[in-house]
């Protein structure tokens, strides 16, 4: 009897100290879900339950997902500054600078907050890193070498990345063609490797479309549920019968596919892009014609019928499309300038972003939607060589 009481008391007080530990879990986990990446580094500190918590694939998930992560519009421009001049940076905005970068390529993604970058302008020199800006954490990744002739060059060179879903890796697909110039043309060969996070290693890929397949430069990174896509153009028969398609790849299968791209004119110019989480596209029938240049915005909807949704005419002088910004603002460059606006085609009107690069010589921009991200990237064995300014500079 005794102990049957003294059980009933000690259950009771149990339950109430589980569910009063409960409140506190549940308290604890909203709060720091609403803190910026860099404190929760700082609180990782504070207890180990903090730690692990902070550390957890769910609490990631759903740091990177919650409301106050808000999204980012992330501006970069790499290239030679001659002045060694800061330039413009306006108000409450900010702005990071490396000096002594070398010769820098390209910027990719973000994938849950992750972006692949790119150095190296030959066949032989091409070098990759993981990089989360938020942790400050950079992978290097194992250089790949392509069993080419010497007298090759590059003629295109596009890269993808993306989730695996079934094996939650982080993979780089990286398609090629090369320039022969003892036949002056392309070789009748399509180069591809694939590189997963998880291994730490490149794998060769034996693509079966044909080299006359040329993929585009997209304006943002155009991954979606496991499959990364490109619009494409095939030179079949003559240089009049280019047709936009779209190339896929899978990242679970490894495998590459097609589907039907949007009915743009051969001659136009063409770029894929993400809008509003979709597949859309992007065609000028001549970017250089300053103030009158008029841009079709397709969108794809239901299983693969592609509309055009409207035209943008911006009027602003001379400029390059670089990028867009939550729905329907698109980034311009005005090539005389150097300066970057925004055109909300909502309201037909022009912003400036207020970032001057004149002081950045012989460079590209990017203009990217950005979310802080906790996603874990460097190795399990780490070296001094992982870091974003060993890669910048020296690697």
């Amino acid at each position: 009897m005794f102990g049957y009481i003294t059980g009933d008391y000690n259950l009771s007080r149990m339950t109430t100290n589980i569910e009063s530990y409960s409140q506190k879990e549940l308290v604890t986990d909203h709060v720091l879900l609403r803190l910026p990446v860099k404190s929760l580094f700082r609180f990782k500190c504070v207890c180990k339950s903090w730690h692990d918590l902070i550390k957890s694939s769910n609490f990631i998930k759903k740091h990177f997902n919650s409301e106050s992560n808000r999204l980012r519009l992330m501006l970069c421009k790499f290239g030679v500054n001659y002045n060694k001049d800061p330039g413009c940076v306006p108000t409450n905005q900010r702005i990071y600078r490396c000096e002594d970068v070398g010769d820098f390529r390209c910027i990719y993604g973000p994938i849950n907050g992750i972006f692949l970058l790119e150095k190296g302008h030959y066949i032989d020199n091409v070098r990759f890193a993981w990089w989360n800006p938020a942790t400050k954490e950079c992978r290097l990744i194992p250089r790949i070498h392509f069993e080419v002739q010497q007298y090759f060059e590059d003629n295109n060179r596009r890269l993808g990345i993306g989730i695996d879903l079934v094996n939650q890796d982080y993979k780089v697909i990286w398609h090629r063609t090369f320039w022969d110039d003892m036949t002056s043309d392309v070789y009748p060969k399509v180069y591809a490797a694939v590189y997963s996070t998880k291994n730490d290693s490149w794998k060769f890929l034996e693509p079966e479309h044909t080299h006359l397949c040329q993929i585009c430069i997209s304006q943002n990174c155009t991954y979606m549920n496991g499959v990364y896509y490109w619009i494409s153009t095939s030179q079949r028969f003559c240089k009049e019968d280019n047709v936009y398609f779209i190339r896929t790849f899978d990242l679970a299968t490894e495998l590459f596919g097609e589907m039907t791209g949007p009915p743009i004119p051969g001659e136009h110019w063409a770029s894929l892009m993400l809008r509003g989480g979709s597949l859309a596209a992007m065609s000028c029938d001549d970017v250089t014609q300053a103030m009158t240049a008029n841009y079709g915005i397709w969108v794809r909807i239901r299983e693969n019928n592609w509309i055009k949704a409207y035209t943008v005419n911006p009027p602003i002088p001379s400029h390059y499309p670089i990028g867009i910004w939550e729905y329907d603002k698109f980034i311009f460059e005005l090539t005389q300038t150097c300066r970057l606006v925004f055109y909300d085609q909502t309201v037909k009107q022009v912003t400036s972003l207020g970032f001057h690069f004149y002081d950045l010589s012989c460079g590209s921009n990017w203009a990217i939607s950005y979310k802080e991200s906790l996603v874990p990237i460097k190795n399990e064995k780490p070296t001094d060589k992982d870091n974003a300014e060993y890669f910048l500079t020296k690697y």
